[in-house]
């Protein structure tokens, strides 16, 4: 009799196509909502700045660091282009690409396994892992990402498209995918072990003509890794790494497991309180253990009952053990065993992690998957909640609207140093800190350490107040004083002036120089830094307008200096310095 069976009824195809749609846009609200909370962080900043440089190619293909991306480099660009130092139009981006990629996900698996409730739970399964859940957060790694995850799974398509009979379908956008795809995040290439996993699984035929009828289309994706290939060689500035020992390398491949066994569990459930306002995992041994038992048990299912799911956890595998390869090499020697625990470098594993996992379930009772979801539904809510209260931390959109709003109380003609943006907006590791290149690609106007008034400062909370300069060093007194002028640059010079520290010592900093001087006319003079054993930190030639003022430069390189020097290319260069001071605003 109907309705008795223990077995659900089979859904039709427009509920399942509905029911992936409704998944999409509720994840993509959920994950905008959270988004909000924060704000830029230190490589959203830069790369807008690049960005804000145009589309040229010479632009797009300038390394980040050791990669190759033209295709972040293209997003920054339009982001600066249409709307500069907008974090909610980020947003509605990130959520357009997540929506795509469920949706995407979601119709993979209705090809796969026909119209069965297994789609839904699938979709939500890959909506909800938290494995991908920072990098939707962080800009910069949702570009790399949600590129990496739309077009992985357009190659996923395309694949099943070749073996479904549409070989020209598939040639025309699969190794295309993968292209664009590794444009925006080299290890995005990574998304060929799920192809060929995914292939295995279709195989409906003998092995030898399953390889016969492959070997066409593997032949079109490695002349899509090939033409990549080129053009990382010719354009690309890769590291120079080191392999780490044996020892550490067997560390790091234990610890990266830890992302797939947790993520199995909703994990990873804590995150390590760095102080930043982004989190690396720090999952409990509770998680990790119940993770392996779960995997454990699917693996020993897949085993029994379908084989054919195998290679899919093969593909997890593969994932993992060529992240740690590639990461290792590239990332260990700077930032140790950091890149293991940081989720940036884990986001698309969540594709054949979901596809092997629902394609093993599906061989159960629907009750024992039901209960296994229902926990892991509860890591997912403690891991997206921890994550989101680290992320609410980030200080930089208070600081940014008081700086816009400082802006507009104080006009265009404010004169400001060239000061850094404070931490975590700006980094170490960024190669320019400087609060101005953003200000200027936000398209907001202001003097930057012009001669007519003595310059304000941005504070770290993002206000606009005077400065005090503090002095370092200063010019040495002239053994022989002149009543005219003990320091000048006539003609082409160059005038070298020893320096004496106001401290107890010599120190190192990116410095800043105040000069008082005096001139007949106008000069252009540059300024140079220079340290005992030579070094040189240049600071760029302005003009010193005639009669008497006051001069800033800076921030220099960082640099001990012990002499400042001056130049001209002028022969009829005539300038007095009458106080040079070398020091920090603050």
């Amino acid at each position: 009799m109907r309705g008795i069976s223990g077995r659900p009824a089979t859904p039709e195809t427009s509920v399942l196509r509905g029911v992936v749609v409704a998944v999409a846009v509720l994840q993509t609200v959920g994950l905008g909502l959270l988004a909000r909370r924060g704000s830029w962080l230190t490589d959203d900043l830069e790369f807008l700045v690049q960005g804000d440089r145009g589309f040229a190619p010479k632009e797009l293909l300038t390394p980040l660091n050791d990669h190759i991306a033209p295709g972040l480099r293209l997003v920054y660009a339009a982001f600066a282009a249409i709307a500069p130092l907008n974090h909610d139009v980020t947003i509605g981006w990130r959520m357009a690409m997540q929506a795509i990629a469920t949706v995407l996900m979601g119709l993979l698996l209705l090809r796969i396994l026909g119209p069965t409730w297994w789609v839904a739970i699938g979709t939500a399964i890959y909506a909800l892992v938290p494995v991908s859940m920072p990098s939707f957060l962080s800009l910069s790694s949702g570009v790399n990402n949600l590129s990496a995850h739309v077009f992985g799974l357009l190659l996923l398509h395309a694949t099943i498209d070749w073996y479904g009979g549409r070989r020209r379908r598939a040639v025309a956008y699969g190794p295309l995918s993968l292209l664009i795809s590794l444009a925006c995040w080299e290890k995005s290439g990574l998304i060929l072990f799920t192809a060929v996993a995914l292939a295995l699984y279709l195989r409906d035929e003998p092995f030898r003509s399953w390889l016969r009828r492959t070997l066409p289309y593997a032949a079109a994706l490695g002349l899509a890794v090939m033409g990549f290939g080129v053009l990382y060689l010719t354009t690309g500035n890769p590291s120079a790494g080191r392999v780490p020992s044996p020892a550490d390398l067997g560390r790091l491949v234990a610890q990266s497991f830890e992302v797939p066994l947790t993520a199995v569990v909703g994990g990873p459930w804590r995150w390590a309180d760095t102080g930043q306002v982004f989190s690396l995992a720090d999952p409990p041994i509770a998680a990790i253990v119940l993770g392996g038992l779960i995997t454990a048990l699917l693996l020993a299912v897949a085993w029994r009952r379908d084989r054919r799911a195998l290679p899919l956890w093969g593909a997890v595998i593969g994932y993992v053990l060529a992240t740690v390869a590639l990461l290792s090499y590239g990332r260990f020697g700077v930032f140790g065993s950091v890149f293991t625990v940081h989720y940036h470098y884990w986001s698309d594993l969540s594709i054949p992690l979901t596809l092997a996992v629902v394609l093993t379930a599906k061989n159960l009772r629907i009750v024992v998957p039901a209960v296994v979801l229902a926990g892991a539904l509860a890591g997912v809510v403690v891991s997206d909640a921890g994550f989101a209260g680290e992320w609410g931390k980030n200080p930089a959109k208070a600081y940014f609207a008081t700086v816009d709003a400082e802006l507009d109380r104080t006009g265009p003609n404010v004169n400001l140093w060239d000061t850094t943006m404070p931490p975590p907006m700006a980094s170490a590791l960024m190669s320019d800190r400087r609060l101005s290149p953003v200000l200027r690609m936000a398209g907001r106007r202001f003097q930057l350490q012009e001669p007519g008034s003595e310059p304000l400062l941005v504070d770290d909370s993002g206000h606009i107040r005077p400065a005090q300069f503090a002095v370092w060093s200063r010019d040495k007194p002239a053994a022989q004083p002149n009543n005219f002028c003990s320091l000048l640059l006539h003609g082409t010079g160059p005038l070298v002036i020893p320096l004496v520290p106001t401290q107890d010592e010599v120190a190192t900093s990116e410095w800043f120089v105040r000069a008082a001087y005096f001139s007949n006319r106008e000069n252009q003079v540059s300024v140079e830094l220079v340290d005992d054993a030579g070094r040189v930190a240049a600071l760029p030639a302005k003009n010193w307008p005639g009669g008497v003022g006051t001069m800033y430069f800076g921030p220099s390189e960082r640099i001990r200096a012990t002499r400042l020097r001056l130049r001209s290319t002028d022969p009829a260069t005539n300038l007095c310095v009458a106080n040079l001071q070398i020091g920090l605003p603050r």
